[in-house]
């Protein structure tokens, strides 16, 4: 946006679940919505809820995520999101591996916690 002269939107806050299985990261309507966001393209999906021979088309944008921490944030530029309702999951958004492949992700099942460090 900044290439093309285009104001550059503000910051959304969002809730995301760190998902494995997800390849890309996803984000709700609300936060496109939010950020007044143009599609970059359209992608199709494999989802839970479609066979294996079928695929979902949903928009993909191009974000900049950042993940908070009273300690030390990390900001991911221009990565490609994939918007799909999961809003009505209690959740904003997905962590797919397209971003955790730049982190060390540790989730300790016994105890009931994880830590992902970059």
């Amino acid at each position: 946006m900044k290439k093309e002269g285009q104001p550059i939107p503000g910051f959304v806050t969002a809730q995301f679940l760190i998902d494995t299985g997800a390849t890309s990261t996803c984000i709700d309507p609300w936060i496109i919505e939010k950020l007044q966001l143009t599609p970059s393209g359209r992608v199709d999906i494999h989802a839970p809820s479609t066979t294996a021979n079928n695929t979902h088309a949903c928009s993909q944008y191009d974000v900049s995520l950042t993940i908070l921490h009273p300690s030390l944030n990390r900001t991911f530029n221009a990565i490609p999101v994939i918007e799909t309702n999961i809003k009505h999951q209690g959740i904003d958004g997905l962590m797919g591996r397209d971003v955790l492949r730049h982190c060390l992700f540790v989730y300790n099942g016994e105890l009931n916690i994880h830590t992902l460090s970059f």
